[in-house]
């Protein structure tokens, strides 16, 4: 550490002890007693020493911009003074300063032209200089931030630097002192290609053929004006057909989880011996490439746009070695911070999103109202209100808004996503229940950055994984295959849960090989995509049921009309637990370590398989989900039996020992088992409660016309309990080693059963009268 940097800050602790901390803003008297200890510092570290001059400002070190020397410098007070800079905050910028406010502190620590400021908390109002970022750090020169280097461009364009035919070839245009807003590209030269990403700003493609490709992107500046970049690529005609293609080059806001995937394209009789990952250029990330197919980052903080180029190279058993590069423009973007106690996406990720009917009656108002991260309450309430922004059942009052309407109130991050939500809509949901339940929500989000999917109140909306919507390869390339952040919970425990629906005998989850270019029918989107929609919508229609839907007030925003009967506990949620309790606290306490994160106790981690299926068993939940809490366990009954009355499918669970990497469906036993749980008489009356008040359009008998609960077979597999059993599935003897395929296929079945679990724990809008209330 530089002896200059740690007496520098050894005296602004001394300073800011001496003016009673820096939790607020500093005296007056306080002040100028702080700067002068700083300066006299300052002074005595510099004796001896020559003067460096101020750096300029594109640059602070050979091969490193000034944006990553800035955001090297503070991550590094950061780290060293917890105290003084605590948390990590934003970098922002402002004429020229990129700094970072700490909060807790009130010290604001930045760099401008090379040189390292400090302000507030006891050092006044005015940027005090503290010397040239080199006495503190050396700059690394392993990354460098490549497209907005020369600090003075409005915007820069990038292609791909030697494309080839059957290579990735990627194209971005970045915003540097100037912003990106709505952009659009279009081909104007070369064999046509699909541009599945056309609306964001960075491109992807594969050529077919040599030639030159050109492409114009249109966009809107800072200022709101319009704004044309074009951009050209030569592709080359490669000696030898190409052994790899790296999907997909693509854009994301810092903080977005990134995944990119190399895809071997090897002739008969080759295989695969490594493939091996690096970065080449950009902001340095902490790349994941454990699945060496697959790369997987958290795109980092930037102060502008930067491009992160990673090269995968492929080694073969014929010694055949190629290498193809993607590029990731990563997009600056300022979130609303973690400790923003007014911010409703405090500490979370926004990505960008745009209205699928650019022309609808609510495209300028749908993204500032349900997905910015400016929208706050407390002092700088700006919540929409439902004369901007109603409930979709609207006025006059109409019970089924037609498709028209619903696509009107979609926000997506890629056009495929609304025009394969468009398409499920008008082909796969013959009885208009997913329109029906639409009433009950104000906009619907659809974006390959949303995971998990998640409704909620503050916006009276639903979030959704646009995976489940997939239909073509290319479609598939955009969606990032980053894990569920809540994958990991429960791992000390010595049971897992397995779920799925069944329908004539077979998983209703069809399996799509990630390492195959596949195309998937409709009904394969209609099966992956009506649990989740079912159990999110079943979230909305417990705050919002039909029978308010004449009374929302135009001057309320939809939390507030909301919050009335949230306060009262008249949600059905709410008298569930009264009229229908769950009674099992060992299945409650396992639920929170499973669901909330909650840390194991020695007596959770002891549970056996069995065990946990006798408390479960003997208990009226339809899931161990359920347990989560009250608002799950009433959204579990509304997919479960909609998915039975509407797709005849059947929900299996399941609880079996621990799995390993090798594992399959085939090998994993069943300890304790059932399918069509809700079918149970035991269950009959939660279930036609529940039905009741947030389903009325169906038939009153449906609830006894639910197929009778069948036991799973003990000690069978979980692949095998899928029929009846079979003199194979009830033979001993040696069990075969599973292929790559069927460990593929488990993995997917597994990030499926993510995809209903919803984020827990994001706090809800203050009430009236009443303090902010975690939602459940």
């Amino acid at each position: 550490m530089s002896g200059f940097f740690r007496l520098w800050v050894l005296s602004l602790a001394a300073a800011v002890a001496a003016c009673g901390g820096g939790s607020g803003p500093a005296s007056d008297t306080g002040t100028p007693s702080a700067q002068v200890r700083l300066g006299g510092a300052l002074s005595a570290a510099s004796q001896g020493k020559s003067a460096l001059a101020a750096l300029p400002a594109q640059a602070t070190a050979a091969g490193v911009d000034a944006a990553t020397a800035a955001t090297q410098l503070l991550d590094f007070a950061e780290r060293s003074y917890p105290d003084l800079f605590p948390g990590h905050p934003e970098t922002r910028s402002f004429e020229g300063y990129l700094y970072r406010h700490y909060l807790a502190t009130g010290i604001y620590l930045g760099v401008r032209a090379g040189q390292v400021y400090v302000m507030g908390g006891p050092f006044g109002t005015a940027p005090a200089g503290v010397g040239a970022l080199t006495q503190f750090i050396e700059p690394s020169t392993t990354a460098r931030a490549n497209i907005c280097a020369d600090g003075s461009s409005a915007h820069a364009g990038w292609a791909s630097l030697s494309p080839a035919v059957g290579k990735n070839v990627g194209l971005a245009v970045a915003a540097c002192t100037s912003k990106v807003t709505a952009p659009v590209w279009r081909q104007t030269e070369g064999p046509p290609v699909s541009l599945v990403a056309d609306k964001t700003q960075a491109i992807s493609f594969e050529a077919t053929a040599a030639g030159r490709y050109s492409f114009e992107v249109s966009f809107t500046d800072s200022r709101g004006a319009p704004q044309k970049q074009l951009l050209s690529v030569a592709v080359q005609a490669p000696a030898s057909p190409p052994l790899l293609t790296v999907r997909a080059s693509h854009a994301v806001r810092m903080g977005g989880k990134v995944s990119v995937r190399a895809w071997p394209k090897l002739p008969e009789g080759e295989t695969v011996t490594r493939i091996s990952w690096e970065q080449i250029d950009g902001p340095t990330v902490k790349l994941d490439a454990n699945d060496k197919p697959l790369a997987v980052f958290t795109a980092p903080e930037v102060a502008r746009d930067s491009l992160v180029r990673l090269r995968a190279t492929v080694h073969t058993s014929k010694g055949r070695v190629d290498a193809d590069e993607v590029v990731v423009l990563i997009e600056h973007f300022l979130q609303a911070q973690k400790d923003d106690t007014d911010a409703m996406w405090a500490g979370e990720h926004v990505p960008r999103v745009y209205p699928y009917r650019p022309n609808g009656p609510y495209a300028g108002v749908l993204r500032k109202c349900v997905f910015d991260p400016e929208l706050a309450y407390g002092a700088r309430f700006n919540l929409c209100n439902l004369a901007v922004l109603p409930f979709l059942v609207g006025r006059p009052r109409t019970d089924v808004p037609s498709v028209e309407q619903v696509m009107e109130r979609v926000l997506v991050s890629h056009d495929w996503l609304g025009r394969n939500f468009e398409q499920l809509l008008r082909t796969q949901d013959p009885n208009g229940d997913f329109r029906r339940m639409m009433a009950s929500v104000t906009a619907i989000v659809i974006s390959t950055q949303v995971r998990p999917s998640f409704y909620y109140p503050g916006t009276g909306a639903i979030y959704l994984d646009g995976e489940s919507f997939w239909l073509t390869p290319e479609e598939r390339d955009t969606l990032t295959e980053a894990p569920d952040y809540r994958a990991a919970f429960g791992d000390g425990l010595k049971y897992r849960t397995l779920w799925r629906y069944v329908l004539d005998g077979k998983s209703l989850f069809a399996f799509f090989d990630p390492e195959l270019r596949e195309t998937r029918k409709a009904i394969d989107v209609r099966n992956e995509a009506a649990p989740l929609l079912y159990h999110e919508l079943g979230h909305a229609l417990d705050f919002m049921p039909p029978s308010d839907y004449a009374l929302w007030p135009s001057s309320q925003s939809a939390w507030e009309f909301m919050a009335r009967r949230y306060q009262q506990r008249r949600l059905t949620s709410d008298t569930m637990p009264v009229n229908f309790p769950l009674r099992s606290i060992v299945m409650k306490n396992l639920a929170q370590v499973k669901f909330q994160g909650v840390t194991a106790t020695e007596t959770d981690r002891a549970y056996t398989p069995e065990q946990v299926g006798r408390a479960f068993s003997s208990d009226l939940a339809v899931d161990e989900y359920s347990y989560s809490t009250d608002r799950e366990d009433v959204a579990m009954l509304v997919e479960e039996f909609m998915m039975s009355r509407r797709l005849g499918a059947q929900r299996d669970v399941a609880f079996v020992a621990p799995w390993t990497s090798e594992d399959t469906s085939a090998s994993i036993l069943v300890q304790w088992g059932q399918r069509g749980r809700i079918g149970k008489p035991a269950l009959a009356d939660r279930t036609r409660a529940v039905a009741r008040e947030l389903v009325p359009w169906m038939p009153a008998d449906d609830v006894d016309r639910l197929p009778p609960a069948v036991d799973l077979r003990w000690g069978e597999s979980w692949r095998a309990n899928l029929g009846p059993p079979t003199a194979a599935a009830l033979a001993s003897g040696p069990r075969r080693q599973p292929t790559q395929a069927q460990r593929a296929q488990f993995q997917k079945e597994l990030r499926l059963m993510q995809h209903h679990l919803h984020i827990s724990g994001k706090r809800l809008p203050p009430l009236p009268g009443a303090p902010a209330t975690p939602p459940n």
